[in-house]
This record gives structure tokens, sequence and C-alpha cells, in this order.
């Protein structure tokens, strides 16, 4: 796996589901490119693709035909332990549901992940307490006990712990009001700044959208805009 440059290129990428006795065609893109450290807004109705695609640029699913590469690794290519190797080494995913366990502290939340790697070691989890802080997050709260802004800087934290070259946002300020969206977007967008990922954020909220010099828009099973 390399660790230059990951620009995503996607070409000819077509994913269909079975539906009935036939299939449907969910994604037909013929040609995408987003630059390493790009900042990308992406629009859409609802069903029209959204997640699907950004599954399939992150490799959780693969399309039928068609090829999507970040870099010089032709991620479509790879089996799923690959795929899941490449993920967990460059992908960070911020959901709008926040997948958060209520019964753990908002530390222990962040630290999940890592334990599938083994050993936590001191350093990670200063890390993680010191990030925490930064996000204005209490360490030790019960996830359960935490404001819908707290919980989601709790699951953006986790995702930085990884220090990911790519930050994939799928509704991350749906269920958020209008003050805690503002703040979860200053962070997402500064920490990518920080760690100079490419960053992908799904969003239909127009005052998010208009942070992104550059919105793509999901419409009838391809995408439209600038730079395709």
């Amino acid at each position: 796996m390399t660790d230059d440059a990951l620009d995503l290129t996607v070409l000819g990428l077509q994913y269909r589901v079975r539906d009935g006795a036939s299939f449907r065609t969910i994604l037909n893109l013929e040609r995408l490119k987003i630059a390493s450290g790009e900042f990308v807004g992406l629009k859409g109705t609802s069903g029209s693709g959204k997640s699907t695609f950004l599954k399939l640029i992150s490799g959780i699913v693969t399309p039928q035909s068609g090829s999507v590469s970040w870099g010089e690794v032709v991620l479509s290519q790879l089996g799923d332990a690959e795929r899941d190797d490449w993920r967990g080494r460059y992908c960070g995913f911020l959901f709008q549901d926040f997948r958060l366990f209520g019964a753990l502290s908002a530390l222990e939340n962040v630290l999940l992940p890592l334990t599938f790697r083994g050993r936590i070691s001191a350093k990670d989890r200063k890390r993680a307490i010191e990030l925490l802080d930064t996000y204005g997050v209490p360490a030790q709260t019960q996830a359960s006990l935490l404001s819908r802004g707290e919980m989601q800087r709790t699951a953006l934290v986790r995702v930085l712990m990884t220090s990911p070259k790519v930050i994939l946002a799928d509704e991350p300020t749906a269920s958020l009001d209008y003050h805690n969206a503002l703040q979860v977007m200053d962070a997402l967008t500064q920490a990518a700044a920080d760690l100079k990922a490419t960053l992908l954020v799904v969003t239909h909220d127009c005052q998010m959208l208009n942070r992104f010099e550059r919105v793509l828009t999901i419409e009838n099973g391809t995408i439209r805009g600038d730079g395709l």
C-alpha cells in the first residue's frame, strides 16, 4: 500500500441492485476525479445514491463494473480483507447517527476501535483525552448523557484518532440544531485541513454546502458538477 497522495479516480463505475426479476441501476458514473486534500460537498435527493457512493469509494461494496482508485491503489480490484485493511489505514467515517455505545464513556467510545489493533498505549489514551478536551467533550461522561453536539464531536475524535488521509461524512449535521451543526462543521473542516486529508461531505444543508468550493450533485444515478 502506498503513502503517496491519494487522488480519487472513478472510471466507468456501475452499481446495480436486484429489483424483482430485473436489476435497477443505482449509480452509473463515467468519470470522476477528486484531488488529494480537496474538500468536496455532495448533495442529492433522498434515495439518489449518496450513501451508496460513499460505500463504493471506500470499498465497503464493489461495483459490478468500472474502477475506484486511490492513488496507485485500485481499491475495487482488491479482496475483502485488503479493502478492509486499506479502509482501516486511510479512511475515516463520520455518520449522522453517531454510532456510539451509550453505556460507555466518551473516552471509551473513542478508544474502542483501537482495541481491534491490539493493546491501547498510554500515548493513545493521552491523545484521546487531549482531543476530547480540544473539542469540548468531557472524557469520562457516559455517552448517553452527552448532548447531541457532544456526541457528534466524540464521533469526530474517534475518526481523528487514526489520522486518516480520507474523511467521508454522511449527513454529519442532519440531526443537530443550527448552533451544534456549525460547531461540528467547523471542527470537521479544521481537522481535515490540519491532517491535509481529503474531505467528502454528503449533506442536504445549503448552509453547509456553501463552505465548499466544489459541490457535486447526484441525480438520476449519475454525478454532475465542476471538474468531473
